[in-house]
């Protein structure tokens, strides 16, 4: 039986020599990804024990401050909730009235596509889940620790009251002067 050109390639002992040096250096590879993907788990987990992705810290900061942010309106909230769940949908924040509502959602960054879906999803399906506020005017809103100006405008342009970190620690409105909340 002839030899193949293959079959005299494979034998030939620096190829086999290439093979098993390409073997170790895989393996060496492999441990070093290993290593890598454990150490980034590790910065997640410090990161999110600091609270730096906590959703909880953000809700926490308008929760407290949202009395206050909204009191120069004409409005003033009796009862203000906070993660308000039915139905599988979540809301972070309603806040009721004697003559409307506020729902806001919070992102600790807030992007169009968050406003996107929180305009076009979340607030069209509140009347649906809590029929008890039905004849309540309602008003939205958003916070975000960090929000582009972009974003921002584009919010407002939506109809929705934006809200953000104060140098205080707080929270403040960024609206501008003259914007009117949209009713939904």
């Amino acid at each position: 039986m002839k030899e193949s050109i293959t079959d005299r390639i494979e034998k030939r002992p620096e190829d086999r020599k290439a093979d098993a040096e390409l073997r170790k250096l895989r393996k060496r590879t492999d441990r070093q990804l290993q290593r890598t993907f454990q150490k980034i788990d590790d910065v997640f987990y410090m990161l999110k024990e600091k609270g730096i992705t906590d959703h909880n810290i953000v809700e926490d900061q308008f929760y407290k401050n949202i009395r206050y942010i909204l009191k120069q309106k004409p409005f003033a909230f009796s009862s203000v909730r906070r993660n308000l769940t039915r139905k599988g949908v979540w809301y972070d924040i309603v806040a009721v009235g004697e003559n409307r509502v506020l729902i806001a959602e919070m992102e600790n960054r807030l992007e169009q596509d968050m406003v996107d879906d929180f305009v076009n999803r979340q607030i069209p399906k509140f009347r649906q889940i809590f029929p008890e506020y039905r004849d309540f005017p309602l008003i939205g809103g958003v916070g975000a620790l960090v929000i582009r100006k972009a974003v921002s405008r584009y919010a407002e342009e939506k109809g929705l009251y934006v809200m953000t970190q104060n140098g205080e620690g707080g929270a403040m409105l960024i609206n501008r002067k003259n914007f009117t909340a949209k009713e939904f």
